[in-house]
C-alpha cells in the first residue's frame, strides 16, 4: 500500500473511532465560557496522527530518539489532558524531559560540538512552546489540521528543494495525509477535536523537524517560518493579555482567530481557510527570500510582523465599537 494512502486511512480511521467511541469512553469536550462550539464534541481525534507517525516512523527506519519522545508525549496528553487532568507543572516536566532527549540524540547524532550543547535549554524551551503554542491555536473546526497540512508539506518542500532531511521528507508528506485524513471529520464543521494528543503532538513534531533539518541559522529561522501565523497570533495574544493584566496561566478567547469567530461571527471553515492559506503565501516567500540571505529574510518577517499587528488592531477596534 502506497505510505501517504496508508497515512491518510490511518488518520481519518483513529478520527472516525473516537467520533464513534469517544463520548462511551470519556473523551468529551464540554462548551465552557471560553469554547467556540456549542455542543459535546468528542476529542482525542489525533490519535490517528500518533499511530501513522509511529507506523510510518517504523517502515522507514526513522531513528527512535525521534517519534519515541512523541510518543511519550503524547500519551501524556492523552491522558492526562484528554481524559484527565494532569497539573500544567507534569506535563511541563515530562515535556522537557521528552525535547532534552531529542536535543541531546540530534547532538550525538550530528556530531555537534560543544556549541550545540550550549543550545539545548533554549531549544527545549522553542520545543516545548511550540507543542503548547499549538495546542492553544487548536480552537475552532479545522485550524490545526489545515495549518498542518502546509506546515508538513512546506517541511518537505523545503528538505527536498536543498537536498536534506532524506527519510524525514517522506514522513513530513505522511503526517500531512494523517492530518488530512483527521480533517475528514475535523472540517468544515467538527463531529472529533484534535485533542490535546493530536494538537500538542503536531506541535512538538514540527519544532523537532525544524531543528533536526536546519543544517545552518539560516535554514533554522526558514524553517520556523512555516508556522509563523500561529506565532504571531500567539505573541500578539500575549502582549495584549500582559496589558490587560490577565494571567497567561488561564484559559481565554482572545487570539485574533477567536475574536474572528465569536465576536465577529465569521465560519470556523472560512478563518481556517484564511490561515491555511496565509501560511503557505508566507511560507513560500520565505523559501524564496531565503536565498537572498538572512538579512532580506528578516526584512520579510519584520514586514509580515508589522502587517499582522496593524490587522489585528484593526480587529480589536472593530470589536471594541
Amino acid at each position: 500500500m502506497n505510505l501517504y494512502f496508508l497515512s491518510f486511512i490511518i488518520g481519518g480511521l483513529g478520527a472516525w473511532c473516537i467520533v464513534k467511541y469517544g463520548v462511551q469512553l470519556g473523551f468529551n469536550d464540554t462548551p465552557n465560557h471560553r469554547s467556540s462550539h456549542t455542543k459535546v464534541v468528542p476529542k482525542g481525534g489525533g490519535i490517528g496522527i500518533l499511530i501513522a507517525l509511529v507506523v510510518v516512523s517504523l517502515i522507514l527506519s526513522i531513528h527512535s530518539w525521534f517519534w519515541f519522545p512523541a510518543l511519550v508525549i503524547s500519551i501524556v496528553s492523552l491522558w492526562g489532558g484528554d481524559k484527565h487532568r494532569f497539573s500544567p507543572q507534569k506535563r511541563l516536566i515530562i515535556q522537557f524531559c521528552c525535547s532534552i532527549v531529542f536535543l541531546v540524540s540530534v547532538a550525538f547524532y550530528k556530531n555537534q560540538n560543544v556549541y550545540f550543547f550550549m543550545t539545548i535549554l533554549p531549544l527545549s524551551i522553542f520545543i516545548v512552546g511550540t507543542a503548547n503554542f499549538y495546542n492553544f491555536m487548536d480552537g475552532i473546526d479545522g485550524i490545526a489540521g489545515t495549518t498542518a497540512i502546509v506546515g508538513f508539506s512546506l517541511i518537505a518542500y523545503y528538505s527536498y528543494i536543498n537536498g536534506i532531511g532524506g527519510p524525514y521528507q517522506r514522513l513530513s508528506i505522511s503526517l500531512a495525509f494523517a492530518c488530512l485524513g483527521f480533517l475528514c471529520f475535523n472540517f468544515p464543521r467538527a463531529k472529533v477535536f484534535l485533542g490535546d494528543i493530536g494538537s500538542v503532538l503536531i506541535g512538538f513534531i514540527i519544532s523537532c523537524l525544524m531543528v533536526l533539518l536546519s543544517e545552518s541559522v539560516l535554514d533554522f529561522f526558514v524553517l520556523v517560518g512555516f508556522l509563523i501565523t500561529f506565532y504571531f497570533d500567539e505573541f500578539f495574544t500575549m502582549v495584549v493579555r500582559l496589558r490587560d493584566g490577565d494571567s497567561l496561566i488561564l484559559g481565554h478567547r482572545k487570539h485574533i482567530y477567536q475574536l474572528l469567530a465569536n465576536e465577529l461571527a465569521i465560519c470556523h471553515w472560512k478563518i481556517s481557510l484564511l490561515y491555511g492559506f496565509i501560511q503557505l503565501v508566507v511560507g513560500i516567500t520565505i523559501i524564496f527570500a531565503s536565498s537572498k540571505g538572512m538579512l532580506v529574510l528578516f526584512l520579510l518577517y519584520v514586514c509580515y510582523g508589522l502587517a499582522f499587528i496593524c490587522v489585528s488592531i484593526q480587529i480589536h477596534k472593530r470589536i471594541a465599537i
